[in-house]
């Protein structure tokens, strides 16, 4: 693609001679995977500037650079106010903005974010409609998997999606909008039919600071540039207070607070039972999900599906049909009852063992293995371990994606959160060692609750990514002891 078409409505100067109608092969903002004609996108990161290796991505033959000031470079410099910006609204040109194609449902929260989105995929799905759905399990057009490396892939990696979907015959993406993501302006040109809210507790403060600026994102996305339309949950305070300051027309889902759709008489131990009245629609909701957190993800669905005209029948079936999501509340079943679940934040980590408990037996007890990420938020962790004090019977503390951080110093900072005259827990840093001793101190009415990793495979153990299962794990305990 021409330059000049690549640039069309990003405002730039020119550094050096600039060709506009030089021909442009592909986008990157990583220099080593520059080659000839390439596009360079000299991005200035927290711990990196692109534009110190502009000579790299010259010596492998990138055409010209993008950055927010001229580089020293023998290559010429497209000078924007903002490079973030540009490369999305570069790549979506470069992908002949595909996503104008496609009605976007984009879901953004703390938790829940991944099993709502394939709720809504799933009713969509079984309502006729083409769908692909974008997340923390990777990118899935029309069922088919296509590997993607973030929760919101970057703009290039995006748009290249977006593409791939409309060739595909998709007509909805739903996808799962970060805060990173929104922050980063990976969504800056993009419109979504509907955004999500699903709720807002403590994460990602390594990266943001404080609750207010963690917040403050999440709510700069209901805004007519983001978003022809807003659900958003009215039992979280973030949530009403989307809707107060809403510019966009929005409907609301709860169960606390007055709402668009909201239901009465409900059951969410082993599935979920409910009655729901959508816009003044009611009618008998069942599901195989399990637990109160799951049942406002199916409200958050149900309200999406009603706001796109999908008829109560057709999504009572299809929440009624849907199976497990990978790596969300999957029970397993051996001579142990095991639930392996991605719960990584203290709000997450409490609904999660307080929908375990109906798991167990009468005598039962609730046992729980989890850690804690490295080189992220060490406030949550003592925060995590208060929870699983109050919420579990007992705890294995172990290892969760460490990356560059010693694992007992992790472990130290979880262990701070549980009560000193009754601290009912062992440390086992290695992961695989806990998950097996969890499994051998159970007893036939206990449920073993495996939190933090759900479907990922890998453990980041030194800034290395080696290969790893929770799931893998628990059934080569159950073989290795016949349990």
């Amino acid at each position: 693609m021409r330059l000049k078409e690549l640039t069309e409505g990003v405002p730039y100067e020119a550094a050096g001679a600039v060709n506009e109608d030089e021909d442009i092969a592909f986008l990157t903002d990583r220099s080593y995977e520059c080659g000839p004609g390439a596009l360079f996108f000299a991005i200035r990161g927290s711990s990196a500037d692109g534009g110190a290796y502009i000579n790299d991505a010259a010596r492998l033959g990138a055409k010209a650079y993008v950055a927010e000031r001229a580089l020293n470079s023998d290559i010429p410099g497209v000078i924007v106010a903002d490079v973030r910006t540009a490369m999305a609204k570069m790549a979506a040109n470069f992908y002949y903005n595909a996503h104008k194609n496609l009605d976007i449902i984009a879901v953004t929260g703390t938790n829940g974010k991944t099993t709502t989105c394939n709720m809504i995929a799933h009713i969509l799905s079984e309502n006729g409609s083409n769908t692909a759905v974008f997340g923390t399990l990777g990118a899935f057009i029309n069922g088919r998997r296509i590997d993607s490396r973030l929760t919101t892939p970057d703009p290039i990696e995006l748009h290249r999606l977006f593409q791939i979907a409309y060739l595909s015959g998709v007509k909805y993406v739903v996808m799962e909008v970060s805060a990173h993501a929104i922050y980063l302006k990976k969504m800056a040109g993009v419109k979504a039919k509907i955004a999500v809210f699903t709720n807002l507790s403590r994460d990602h403060l390594d990266f943001f600071g404080d609750m207010e600026s963690y917040a403050a994102a999440k709510t700069s996305y209901f805004t007519p540039g983001y978003a022809e339309y807003a659900v958003v949950n009215s039992d979280d305070e973030t949530g009403r207070r989307i809707m107060n300051s809403s510019r966009i027309p929005t409907a609301a889902y709860g169960i606390e607070n007055p709402a668009d759709t909201f239901c009465i008489d409900y059951d969410c131990t082993r599935k979920i039972r409910c009655v729901v009245n959508s816009f003044d629609d009611i009618f008998e909701l069942k599901t195989q999900f399990c637990g109160k957190f799951n049942l406002y993800n199916a409200l958050a669905a149900v309200t999406a599906a009603r706001v796109v005209g999908v008829k109560t029948e057709v999504i009572r079936r299809a929440l009624f049909d849907m199976g497990e999501v990978d790596g969300r509340f999957n029970v397993l079943e051996g001579g142990k009852r095991v639930v392996i679940d991605y719960a990584h934040t203290p709000d997450g980590l409490k609904n999660l063992l307080a929908a375990a408990r109906s798991f167990k037996g009468d005598l039962g007890r609730v046992i729980v293995v989890f850690g804690c990420g490295g080189d992220r938020d060490r406030g949550k962790r003592a925060q995590m371990g208060a929870v699983a004090a109050e919420y579990a019977d007992f705890s294995v503390l172990t290892s969760d994606n460490p990356r560059t951080e010693d694992p007992a110093l992790i472990i130290s900072d979880i262990e701070k959160g549980f009560p000193r005259e009754a601290a009912r827990y062992i440390a086992i840093p290695d992961r695989g060692s806990a998950i097996t001793y969890a499994l051998l101190i159970s007893k036939r009415d206990d449920v073993v609750v495996i939190a933090g990793k759900g479907a990922e495979n890998y453990l980041d153990v030194g800034g290395e990514k080696k290969p790893y299962s929770d799931r893998a794990e628990v059934l080569e305990t159950f073989r290795r002891y016949n349990l």
